[in-house]
């Protein structure tokens, strides 16, 4: 990995980047604050928590192997505390574990990146994370979206299933968004990326699986709402009943 030519960014961001390898963390830092981001970093689990929740970062690049306390952990716990539940993360796993992502972005990671990374792609992920998470309904849309029990308010990226608001990760809520938007509609797993996680990101259509199973756990007991086409995507409808 080398040190990226890079362009200082809109809005700077104070980044908690965590991982065990200071080399790393040392190049992250200062690819960050060339672009005039903040960064604090961790080397273990139990500090970044701490970390994460007096600094109160902007978003957090996170390591899965790490002693103790491991990444996956680290991201079910930040999801699970108020004052970080709504921090976006990205994931760093070692090449081809699957297995990882997979754990990662069911623990509530909006993004991973396998080792060995170019800078760039981290740069790229993080500018990308940051657009999603500023919110803004499309072009023309109302800021507020209904269907069944579930309603979405856009401006205020806040989600609720019968009156009762729910917790979602970035991409999640973009998911779903986009799934109401176009209630009755199949999407397409790429469609579904290119909605949720932004064009020119690869990602494997697996994460958008990965995702889905999550947003159902999280709008029950309605989650037959989202329906799978199977060999295409996804569809959302106004559930007929509730299910017992």
């Amino acid at each position: 990995m080398s040190r990226a030519s890079v362009k200082p960014p809109v809005s700077p961001l104070t980044v908690l980047v965590v991982d065990d390898e200071p080399d790393l963390v040392e190049l992250i830092r200062y690819n960050l604050e060339q672009r005039g981001h903040s960064v604090v970093s961790a080397g273990d689990g139990r500090t970044a928590l701490a970390l994460a929740k007096s600094r109160q970062p902007d978003l957090v690049v996170l390591d899965v192997m790490m002693p103790e306390l491991n990444g996956v952990e680290v991201a079910k716990r930040l999801r699970s505390q108020t004052e970080t539940a709504s921090i976006p993360i990205i994931m760093l796993t070692a090449k081809g574990e699957e297995t990882h992502e997979l754990e990662g972005l069911g623990a509530g990671a909006d993004d991973y990146i396998t080792k060995p990374f170019s800078m760039q792609v981290l740069l790229a992920r993080i500018d990308a994370l940051t657009r999603r998470s500023g919110g803004g309904s499309g072009g023309g849309r109302s800021s507020v979206l209904r269907l069944g029990p579930v309603e979405i308010d856009l401006s205020e990226h806040q989600a609720h299933v019968e009156a009762d608001p729910i917790q979602l990760t970035i991409t999640e809520f973009r998911l779903l968004s986009t799934l109401i938007a176009n209630g009755g509609k199949v999407m397409t797993r790429p469609a579904l990326i290119s909605a949720a996680i932004g064009t020119g990101v690869t990602v494997t259509e697996r994460t958008i699986d990965v995702h889905i199973t999550a947003l159902r756990k999280k709008i029950a007991p309605h989650s037959s709402m989202i329906t799978t086409v199977r060999g295409v995507g996804y569809r959302a409808d106004a559930p007929t009943a509730v299910e017992k």
